[in-house]
């Protein structure tokens, strides 16, 4: 901004404006990168942009929910083949191993290459699979029958989904100002809790209206990818201001670059540690959660049916909703590490709760509907959303995504973990470790009862691990990131004609009374 009386040769067309306006445009206005903060309201753009970058978190949570009723459709179809226990855990885990590789392998190259391309990346992996998967055939595709083939397309939607968990969070950082960063992160990753319910939405729809079995399941797959082929075209941003500033300038060759991102990831080992084992440890107690669902659905008293599954899965994914809300709107106020610590400890109480009470809980409905909605609760209203938060702010620019895309595959390992052993856990009690076939409800309940504890005891090492490793400060890197949704470019000769016209108002005198000189004040701080 010139300090120098603005040269008549300078000419700019602006509207009318009075004195008043144009001294508050000023005081908006940012010298050092040349353009105005806030000054209109973009409101509206900041919640397009947030659900353009949240998503991949729909399509996650989509997936995640939309598989076990879409298998019992498939299920409905004699001529796909038999689908056994094993296949049906393979075909649900392919898109858990997908996510943790796209989470690794995607990281790494939102740091080596640049945000935009690999966020373009994440959202067409996402479409090809899950369109592929909607597409799938019971003849033999490759060699392959159509419980093979969904295990392939679900791995490459993983691999897109899990890349979105890095790069949503990197870029939604990177864009952020600090005063809106933590809001806008969470407003992100509620995007899941969106999912879910319109995952449970369209498996209503499908189950209601679409008579063909063959049909019905490809509907409810192929609407996950509806979001993210609408949002795609948006997603040619401009790379991130602080990339360019802190990797491209910095480090041009992608050597050098390469190797500076294992150098910053060493040196964060410990902040490292703190993030993938709390978002471990929330991931393999998230497991718990599904150990409520088959006594919930009795007391809830729906039908045993595939319409009446479906009013199930709609009614438990609306108990998750509270959760993401509150943790939008309260998480700055609280704070991230309180917030997970409120977290972890709710969910020991619980866990505990029910180990203690777990006969007593089964004779009272209400009550027992109200603790697994107080699960989902404490999950989200807690470590689900502070676990993706902090990894984000904490790490320096050169390894942000790396180290999100580490952290989270931690997270995908704890939750295939978590499904696995404490599933035979469950079953330890029942003749050949197996209680489908037992006659005895009390074996498969004594089983439980042992999860229970174990979850107490992982939610209370959360806790301790959150408290004695976690930490919770931004990194340098964005305390001077400015929210990209919130600004606008100066244009040539503006912020000279509009210091002109101040003066003139002033008799020739600038705001702080020296001649031909105007200081503004930025966010409380005087800019000369």
């Amino acid at each position: 901004m010139s300090t120098n009386e603005p040269s008549p040769a300078v000419a700019v067309e602006m509207p009318p404006l009075d004195v008043k306006k144009a001294e508050d445009r000023l005081a908006h206005y940012h010298p050092e990168h040349h353009h105005f903060y806030e000054a209109k309201s973009h409101l509206g753009k900041r919640i397009f942009t947030i659900v353009i970058a949240g998503t991949g978190f729909l399509a996650d949570s989509y997936d995640l929910f939309v598989i076990n009723i879409a298998l019992l459709m498939m299920k409905q179809n004699k001529n796909y083949g038999v689908l056994t226990p094993d296949l049906q855990s393979l075909v649900s885990l392919m898109a858990i191993v997908g996510a943790l590789c796209g989470q690794l392998f995607l990281g790494i190259l939102g740091d080596q290459f640049g945000r935009k391309t690999t966020f373009i990346t994440t959202a067409v992996l996402t479409i090809v699979g899950t369109i592929l998967q909607a597409c799938a055939q019971p003849t033999q595709f490759l060699g392959m029958n159509i419980w093979q083939q969904l295990m392939l397309f679900r791995f490459i939607m993983g691999m897109g989904v899990g890349g979105e968990y890095p790069m949503a969070s990197t870029i939604t950082a990177e864009s952020s100002a600090p005063g809106e960063r933590g809001r806008n992160l969470a407003a992100v990753f509620s995007m899941q809790g969106v999912g879910r319910v319109l995952c449970a939405l369209m498996l209503l729809v499908a189950a209601f209206t679409i008579e063909d079995t063959n049909w019905q399941w490809r509907f409810a797959i192929l609407m996950g990818a509806v979001p993210m082929m609408a949002a795609v075209c948006f997603r040619w941003l401009p790379e991130t201001e602080a990339f360019e500033k802190e990797v491209k300038l910095k480090q041009p060759a992608l050597g050098q670059r390469f190797r500076n991102i294992w150098v910053v990831v060493w040196a964060n080992r410990v902040k490292l540690l703190g993030t993938a084992g709390s978002w471990f440890i929330l991931d393999v107690l998230f497991y718990g959660n599904s150990l409520f669902s088959a006594d919930v659905t009795r007391a809830m008293g729906t039908e045993n049916t595939l319409e009446g599954k479906t009013v199930q899965n709609l009614i438990i994914q609306l108990m998750a909703m509270p959760g993401y809300i509150l943790a939008v709107i309260f998480l700055d106020r609280i704070g991230r590490k309180r917030l997970q610590l409120i977290g972890f400890g709710g969910e020991a109480i619980i866990f505990a709760a029910m180990a203690i009470f777990q006969q007593q809980f089964k004779g009272l409905p209400a009550l027992f509907v109200f603790m697994y909605a107080l699960t989902f609760f404490f999950d989200d209203f807690g470590p689900n959303t502070t676990t993706f938060v902090i990894p984000a702010e904490i790490f320096p620019t050169e390894a942000r995504a790396t180290c999100h895309g580490i952290s989270a595959a931690f997270g995908k390992a704890g939750a295939a973990i978590g499904a696995a052993a404490f599933l035979k856990v469950a079953n330890m009690f029942c003749p050949g470790d197996n209680c489908h076939n037992t006659e005895d409800p009390a074996l498969l309940d004594k089983g439980i009862r042992v999860v229970f504890i174990c979850c107490t005891v992982l939610a209370v090492i959360g806790f301790l691990w959150t408290w004695a490793l976690v930490d919770e400060t931004p990194h340098a890197s964005l305390s001077r990131t400015e929210s990209r949704y919130d600004v606008e470019p100066e244009k040539e000769g503006e912020v000279e004609a509009l210091t002109s016209r101040v003066q003139k108002a002033r008799g020739g005198a600038s705001s702080d009374g020296r001649l031909g000189q105007t200081s503004y004040r930025y966010k409380g701080a005087v800019i000369p």
